[in-house]
């Protein structure tokens, strides 16, 4: 049996927890979340309410000593977490993007070499059917070589919570989906980028609700991305 504590008891966290139903030996431990008060609700939720409950990652840990944790904070608690999580031992499964900075990310990975524990981030846009379809495609070699990708993202989603007010949600909470679905229809490795954000005069979300960015790839491979979380009209697809 592996036991598991969720930290990050939010929206999200019930795609997780729905995800963890259908995984045979695995045991959610306990629930942390900075509201008491939401962590026990969605422990009563799942009828998991012998879970231990807490505001404390690492008082949760000490009491359930889990095998691993499953991390869906906001990107700027990744670190903290994560750092928590290695220091006692877990693996981590979190949620993306790895981290709100380059120095986090660095930080985040050389603590999990260090612990020697798994570490993985969900990013799933590359599993997706239509995905791969097309990796398959350009592998086959049926149009020559990719050089030049192109995405397109507008969307206008009215969320509410931390997503309208942190730091570059555009970026770090849904382009870097595309970012990935590009690399990896193309088996391309990011070089360089340039990118622009911006917030409309329109927007309701903080800052970053827009961006532009061009990547090279490696090999000849440019991808651009247009992208905006606040463009109401007709909309692009998620993918």
């Amino acid at each position: 049996m592996m036991k598991v504590v969720l930290v990050g008891c939010g929206a999200m966290s019930r795609q997780w927890l729905d995800a963890a139903r259908q995984i045979d030996g695995l045991a959610i431990a306990g629930f942390v979340d900075l509201d008491a008060e939401r962590a026990q609700a969605r422990a009563r939720e799942y009828d998991l309410s012998n879970a231990v409950i807490g505001t404390s990652l690492d008082a949760v840990l000490d009491e359930t000593k889990p095998d691993a944790v499953f991390d869906v904070v906001v990107p700027a608690a990744r670190r903290e977490v994560a750092l928590s999580a290695f220091a006692h031992h877990c693996h981590l499964l979190t949620e993306k993007p790895l981290a709100d900075s380059p120095e986090n990310a660095r930080a985040i990975i050389a603590a999990a070499r260090r612990a020697g524990r798994l570490h993985a981030v969900v990013q799933n846009r590359r599993y997706v059917a239509n995905v791969r379809r097309i990796r398959r495609f350009l592998d086959s070699g049926a149009i020559g070589k990719p050089t030049s990708i192109h995405a397109d993202f507008f969307i206008a989603p009215h969320f509410g919570g931390f997503r309208e007010e942190m730091d570059h949600v555009l970026l770090l909470d849904m382009a870097i989906h595309t970012f990935d679905a590009a690399r990896y229809m193309v088996a391309g490795e990011p070089a360089s980028v340039y990118c622009q954000e911006w917030e409309p005069a329109s927007s309701w979300y903080r800052q970053g609700s827009s961006a532009s960015a061009v990547f090279d790839l490696g090999g000849g491979k440019v991808f651009t991305y247009a992208g905006s979380w606040c463009a109401d009209g007709f909309r692009t697809s998620w993918e």
